[in-house]
């Protein structure tokens, strides 16, 4: 006939709740460090809780191991010895994973609670269940004289108090826990209402911080359980006692670690194209495109005339001579090679085929260079009209 034995399931209870609670601890870390760059007080507590979370697994797992969740008539009483003292850890890792765990909740409740009324109410709920939490450690610790009595029942002059008072405590304990998770739970509806966000914020925020809840379902579940304490056959009994208060740590720290997700949670689902976010405007220029030439030139003449100034473009007066009227002025000094001093028509075929020739590539050549670089062309054109006006203006001088 097999034994019967718990202890695995308590094992598998410890190590999935363990797991979920650092994971989201983890998490609520990198959101706080990297993202939001603001660790806070509430932060180091809900840390610090985590830690003792892990003390309080690591003394379960052990007593497990040396018969938590067997019956007494089953195991050596060396194992019944450990085991009991394993459960002695197991109460003060406990008391402190849970009295931290309220205050980081409480200290986050309090960074967005704007009025007095709501922020006497955490203050109040804090209290409470600190309180009855912190009596509870202290009553357990030296419900025995010598405290070592507790697991080693072989010391003749040791003593302990009765047992119901522990399972009475345990009651009030579980009974102010309850209050303050529903207050955690209820209360964070009121802050976010009141703040200025977007209505679809607003019911984003309120699941994430109402999910403090869920451990005050696990007090409940364990309030039948709690007479076990004064069972003789106490590491069988006593089992589902450890495993929901596994639950219970686990939740309280999963919970107060995911209200601060929210974060890390937009950001997921905008990679995933869930969602979308606003995106802040960017203060640098990289990316566009840089303004044509023509326009830097034409926003630096607006600007500037005393660039143009300095070639007295602005005294000259623009006018149109054609080539007809100056062959027409008798006066105009020509050129030796200037129609051969017969005019256009002494000109030969060859001649203007290769003056076509010579202006077709010129116009090849303008179009590719204004498409390569407006600014030169611009620029070239500029002081071909200043070379042509100039030596306009030097011939009529000569004869003046």
């Amino acid at each position: 006939m097999a034994i019967p034995d718990r202890g695995p399931e308590l094992i598998g209870v410890n190590i999935a709740f363990v797991a979920t609670a650092i994971i989201a601890n983890a998490l609520r870390c990198i959101v706080r460090v990297k993202m939001v760059k603001a660790f806070g007080v509430d932060d180091w507590l809900m840390v610090a809780s985590t830690l003792f979370f892990i003390g309080y697994i690591v003394s379960s797992t052990i007593g497990a191991y040396y018969g938590t969740g067997r019956h007494h008539r089953d195991l050596e009483d060396w194992q019944v010895e450990k085991a009991r003292k394993c459960w002695f850890y197991c109460y003060l890792f406990y008391c402190c994973s849970m009295i931290l765990s309220k205050i980081s909740i409480g200290c986050f409740l309090l960074r967005i609670s704007v009025k007095r009324i709501h922020t006497w109410i955490i203050y109040a709920a804090m209290f409470v269940s600190t309180f009855a939490c912190t009596a509870f450690f202290f009553v357990t610790l030296f419900q025995c004289h010598p405290i070592r009595y507790f697991w080693a029942k072989s010391l003749e002059d040791g003593t302990c108090i009765n047992n119901t008072v522990i399972i009475a405590l345990g009651f009030v304990y579980s009974i102010f826990s309850i209050i303050a998770d529903f207050t955690f739970a209820l209360l964070p509806a009121f802050l976010v209402w009141n703040l200025q966000l977007k209505r679809r914020t607003k019911i984003a925020l309120i699941p994430l911080l109402t999910m403090g809840c869920v451990a005050s379902a696990a007090v409940i579940a364990r309030l039948p359980f709690l007479p076990k304490l004064n069972s003789p056959d106490f590491l069988w009994d006593t089992l589902d006692i450890a495993i929901w208060s596994t639950v219970e740590q686990g939740l309280a720290i999963t919970a107060g670690s995911l209200a601060t997700l929210r974060p890390l949670f937009s950001l997921v689902m905008h990679q995933l194209g869930l969602s979308t976010r606003p995106t802040q405007p960017r203060p640098s220029n990289y990316g566009l495109q840089t303004p044509p030439a023509s326009q830097m030139l034409s926003s630096r003449r607006k600007g500037s005339k005393n660039d143009l100034d300095m070639y007295n473009l602005s005294n000259v007066k623009e006018t149109r001579i054609s080539d007809d009227s100056l062959a027409k002025d008798s006066s105009f000094p020509k050129s030796p090679n200037w129609f051969n001093g017969n005019g256009p028509q002494s000109m030969t075929k060859s001649q203007v085929r290769a003056d076509n020739e010579s202006e077709r590539s010129l116009r090849l050549k303008s179009s590719r260079n204004s498409s390569e670089d407006q600014m030169h062309i611009m620029v070239s054109r500029t002081f071909w009209v200043d070379e042509e006006r100039a030596s306009i203006a030097s011939r009529g001088q000569g004869f003046t």
